[in-house]
């Protein structure tokens, strides 16, 4: 009888020891269990990390990104109101889009318009955002950065090295253009100077006057910064463009003879003494890491097989560009370090360009850019 009442308890603790098997495995198919017992996604990064840290603060057209720890849904992390940008102060929501890639887990936040100088903002990404299974974020996450009055420099695409034109993107359709935005100024000293394209700076000591057709930007505006952000670009292709032609410092390129298309590099400051025609077809790319200069009263054109159409000319001096008065000048013009672009007096650039990282300074010119 004793054996049969042990025998009848172990059968009964084994069904109930079953039963908890069975209730468990049942549960995982009515998916709240499974939402359940799904750990909840985390932000593992924020970039740039900069913001976060308080290293240093975003820049104007700043874009953000947040990589998560599991999969996610992408169409909760790209509803309205999930990942938002606010001023702090009043938190008026910055227009943007947002993105997902699954590939690397990570949210991007991209400004339609640029931030304010050294005001604070606030980025949160709510627990709307939710897992594959459905697991929100355990809590909101949110960090602050302050904007500083700076044009971010996107990175280069590989295909800019050549050996075509510098690519100028949305800074193609300007004759001058000036940066970064709260800093550099544009100067006009004669108030005749006539641009054939548009002129963008971050603030106008005195407004040239502009060809027909064409417009005149801020350094608030959108487009302006779309074009520093070119510019910067163009400075960092021509920058890193393999060498064709190595020379010293004080380099004169009017008494280079055999002048030929291709990228010139120059260690140390650079010239154009007196007139100099440009034959070979193609492009000339001038990079020093000095100033570009030239003598007053000088004529660079295009001659023989070289012309308008099937050549251009690039000149990005790191230590700023002084081009003398009265002078027929050929080529866009980028500054590429702090020192200022300045065309002197009645100088002339057909076709040409006058960028400068810095400041530009003008004086009763005429500046028509490049065919497209």
């Amino acid at each position: 009888m004793k054996r049969f009442k042990a025998q009848q308890a172990c059968l009964i603790f084994m069904m109930l020891i079953l039963s908890v098997f069975f209730i468990t495995g049942c549960g995982g198919h009515g998916g709240e269990t499974d939402k359940w017992m799904s750990p909840a996604p985390e932000v593992t990064a924020i970039g740039p990390a900069t913001v976060v840290t308080g290293a240093g603060p975003a820049c104007l057209n700043q874009t953000f990104s947040a990589t998560f720890s599991k999969a996610m849904n992408a169409s909760t992390i790209t509803a309205p109101g999930t990942f938002t940008v606010k001023a702090t102060g009043t938190g008026t929501n910055v227009p943007g889009i947002v993105t997902y890639d699954a590939a690397s887990l990570t949210t991007t936040f991209t400004p339609t318009v640029i931030f304010s100088p050294s005001v604070n903002y606030t980025a949160t990404i709510t627990t709307a955002a939710t897992d594959t299974d459905g697991t929100p974020l355990a809590a909101d996450v949110v960090w602050n950065f302050t904007v500083a009055a700076t044009i971010c420099n996107p990175v280069p695409p590989a295909s800019c090295n050549g050996p075509g034109p510098v690519d100028m993107g949305a800074a193609a359709t300007f004759g001058v253009l000036v940066g970064p935005a709260g800093g550099a100024t544009l100067t006009n000293n004669g108030l005749n100077t006539t641009v054939n394209g548009d002129v963008a700076a971050a603030s106008e000591v005195t407004a040239p006057t502009i060809g027909p057709g064409f417009n005149n930007y801020t350094g608030t505006d959108a487009q302006y910064v779309a074009a520093k952000a070119a510019m910067l670009t163009a400075i960092s292709c021509a920058q890193g463009r393999t060498c064709d032609f190595n020379y010293g410092s004080d380099t004169d390129f009017a008494t280079v003879v055999g002048l030929k298309a291709g990228v010139h590099c120059v260690t140390g400051a650079m010239s154009v003494g007196s007139n100099l025609t440009l034959t070979d077809p193609g492009v000339y790319v001038f990079v020093s890491t000095g100033a570009l200069t030239s003598a007053p009263t000088i004529t660079l054109q295009f001659g023989g097989s070289a012309n308008t159409t099937n050549s251009s000319v690039f000149w990005v001096p790191t230590g700023g560009a002084s081009i003398a008065a009265t002078n027929v000048f050929l080529g866009t013009i980028i500054s590429g370090g702090s020192a200022a672009t300045t065309l002197g007096a009645n100088t002339t650039l057909l076709p040409g360009r006058a960028f400068s990282n810095s400041a530009v300074t003008l004086d009763t010119n005429t500046i028509t850019i490049p065919a497209p």
